[in-house]
């Protein structure tokens, strides 16, 4: 296996660690002023599949899936499989380069929701073999926690006082379309004695300007710790009694989401996307219309007056956790796929015998 993916990235660090794996940096420069680089991506790119003659090339993002268009045209040679996944909610263009990628380096698509199969269905990918392939989280990694240790982390995080409260959480950030400032906003919109009961906790993109502008007007600094970007995001996930995925653009299915049930953590997640086929609504988290601020914060209402039931739903939402989210068959479905695409493939299954698989990725890793 190789995964090509920029040097500064998240995911190349990962790649190198990871035995059996080299981890190849490569730009993927997507945009006309950028040619000279390009070109020398594309080069870069040529060669290495040239020399390694892969089985099947894996490109999870649109900047690597254009570059690998860009070798396929001038490709002579028996080429390998290609598949690719659709990762977002964001319109597909019926451009001309969308619709070579399609037709000359695509042959199945990966959607990673049901609603973003959808999306490739009506689009110029539509002709192409689809595979719905939810995200699959690490089961082990992202776990129920001993409560007495949880709480101590949440103590040292808040505060004595402040830990009492009612912790809602995400591990979104404060990036505008996930809808972290719908949440503070919602809190803020109710009652006094209620409010005096929440904490919002936030790990990942810290505020911009404007955002802290507007946690102070609205009186919400003191209900609201930013943990900003964290090494290990389990051990805040523990520290939650609710989390939330708020988004209202770009999103999937949301490995956030994914991650917390896992942890035993009810969601409230948004009608967005593929966040409603996380969470059935009132039974192991809730679900909400984008942007609704007035209808968060009735939900909000109702989850206080009925905290302690919150073990009971954070426990529905571990079991759909595990018969739905693990990796294993995360990993199951994609490698099937492999096999599909992979041209007079015949090793013996389950094992995978002298075929190298390359992962192109920016965004997607990264997230």
């Amino acid at each position: 296996m190789f995964i090509a993916a920029p040097g500064s990235s998240r995911l190349f660090d990962h790649a190198r660690a990871l035995p059996g794996v080299t981890a190849v940096p490569m730009s993927f420069p997507a945009k006309i002023k950028d040619f000279p680089r390009m070109r020398a991506a594309w080069r870069t790119l040529r060669t290495l599949i040239e020399r390694e003659r892969f089985d099947v090339i894996h490109a999870n993002g649109s900047p690597d899936h254009r570059l690998l268009l860009l070798v396929m045209l001038w490709w002579k040679k028996p080429r390998p499989g290609i598949v690719f996944t659709k990762h977002n909610s964001i319109a597909i263009k019926r451009d001309f380069l969308t619709r070579l990628r399609a037709t000359l380096a695509t042959d199945e698509v990966i959607a990673v929701a049901d609603s973003t199969a959808e999306l490739v269905r009506g689009s110029v990918y539509g002709r192409c073999p689809l595979t719905v392939v939810k995200n699959g989280v690490d089961l082990v990694k992202f776990a129920p926690r001993d409560t007495a240790v949880a709480a101590v982390k949440r103590e040292r995080m808040l505060g004595k006082e402040c830990a009492k409260r009612l912790v809602i959480g995400t591990i979104s950030g404060f990036d505008s379309y996930k809808g972290t400032m719908d949440m503070i906003a919602a809190v803020a919109a109710l009652p006094a004695d209620l409010r005096a009961q929440v904490m919002v906790v936030v790990v990942g993109t810290e505020p911009n300007d404007e955002q802290n502008q507007s946690i102070d007007s609205l009186g919400m600094r003191d209900h609201v710790h930013v943990a900003g970007f964290v090494e290990n995001v389990a051990d805040y996930i523990a520290t939650f009694d609710v989390g939330f995925v708020l988004s209202f653009a770009v999103e999937a299915v949301s490995f956030a989401c994914r991650e917390m049930m896992a942890m035993a953590k009810p969601v409230i997640v948004t009608s967005y996307a593929g966040l409603p086929e996380n969470v059935d609504d009132g039974e192991n988290g809730w679900i909400v219309e984008p942007r609704d601020v007035e209808a968060l914060s009735a939900t909000l209402r109702s989850i206080i007056a009925a905290r302690s039931q919150l073990p009971a739903i954070g426990a529905r939402a571990y079991v759909k956790a595990i018969s739905e989210f693990s990796d294993e068959r995360f990993i199951d479905a994609t490698e099937a796929v492999y096999r599909r695409v992979a041209p007079a493939f015949t090793a013996p299954a389950p094992f995978i015998v002298n075929s190298i698989v390359t992962r192109l990725s920016t965004s997607s890793w990264d997230a």
